[in-house]
């Protein structure tokens, strides 16, 4: 019989397989606990069970863990970039973001993707797979026992892939991680971003979890957000315009629109009065945040005083607006420099 990676199972699927084995109900916070507080990569470090169960548990899952291929910690503001090689020899980036107040880490979820946005370093080499619920457990698990001094408190799905497009094995994911027994990482201290998949956010809005969703908008105008994001092409914004007021009204839940300003691009005070006159009325935020430089695109990044124009229009009009500085940039790790890399 084929072995079950333990970490793709629920808390419910787990507790029937506990079942199934024989084990009390008991053991399934020792077995969380062991997996996701503790970390362990082996079923013999889980000293309080039995030696019969353990040898049963060997027999039916194995417990995964990702090899660090490499590591690059930004001179400049601590953001350390893992590059990591899963099971099937696939690669992802991880990034750590530790502040004074806070430590967050910036999850892949998928290897490579397939949406193609221009301003976007993973574009060019396409989408490999979806990763496993199991795999995006192992970039925390990972992290955290890289940094065990910072406490973890946020979770932002902005790294590598769409994650509505990996929809179910998120979801698996953002539940354990919000479990008590397992990671006890509160919701709203995790944010889904999403390019605009507005079936995605549609099933969201029924989860019944208050999470933090953030939509990557950056243009108010269909014809550069195509040019920016191809998926408006599919959803244009004013049906992803739609899904955002109806997630707010059902959720009762901010949005964020996250803008990446791109000078000659969409950071005009045309541009700026474009996203005023779309968002005006609507319980959101906006966070600007100014172009990373990636080599082979060919995008600039606006000087700081027409950052400070765009934001002015903003603010001035009633949007709660933020610029958003950007980290690790001296190593790749900024918005939208991650990418499949290999040594």
């Amino acid at each position: 019989m084929d072995k079950t990676d333990i970490k793709n199972l629920s808390k419910a699927e787990l507790g029937i397989a506990l079942e199934s084995l024989g084990a009390e109900a008991y053991r399934l916070k020792q077995v969380f606990r062991w997996l996701y507080k503790a970390g362990v990569r082996s079923f013999d470090e889980m000293t309080d069970l039995s030696d019969e169960l353990r040898h049963k548990l060997k027999g039916r899952f194995y417990i995964t863990h990702p090899v660090m291929l490499d590591s690059r910690r930004s001179a400049s503001d601590g953001t350390t970039k893992y590059l990591l090689k899963l099971e099937d020899a696939s690669t992802i980036e991880t990034v750590f973001l530790p502040e004074r107040d806070r430590a967050t880490i910036c999850l892949s979820t998928q290897v490579g993707c397939k949406f193609a946005c221009s301003f976007c370093a993973s574009a060019p080499f396409g989408f490999v797979r979806n990763l496993k619920a199991s795999e995006i457990l192992d970039e925390v698990l990972f992290v955290r026992s890289k940094n065990p001094a910072k406490p973890l408190t946020n979770l932002v799905f902005m790294g590598i892939g769409e994650p509505f497009d990996n929809y179910d094995n998120v979801m698996k994911a953002v539940k354990l991680f919000n479990d008590p027994d397992a990671f006890h990482i509160g919701a709203r201290k995790i944010t889904i971003s999403t390019c605009g998949i507005i079936p995605g956010i549609s099933k969201l809005e029924r989860e019944g979890l208050q999470v933090e969703l953030s939509i990557s908008l950056h243009s108010a105008d269909d014809d550069i957000r195509s040019k920016l994001v191809p998926i408006n092409k599919k959803y244009r914004v004013k049906e992803l315009m739609r899904a955002c007021n109806e997630y707010i009204k059902n959720t009762g839940r901010v949005i964020t629109f996250e803008y990446i300003l791109i000078k000659g691009a969409n950071a005009s005070a045309a541009d700026a009065m474009k996203l005023v006159k779309l968002v005006k009325g609507m319980k959101c935020k906006v966070n600007t945040i100014a172009y990373n430089k990636i080599r082979i695109k060919g995008y600039t990044e606006p000087s700081p005083a027409e950052v400070k124009a765009f934001l002015k229009i903003l603010r001035d009009n009633g949007i709660n607006a933020i610029h958003r500085k950007s980290r690790g940039e001296d190593i790749d790790a900024g918005c939208g420099q991650l990418r499949i890399s290999r040594l």
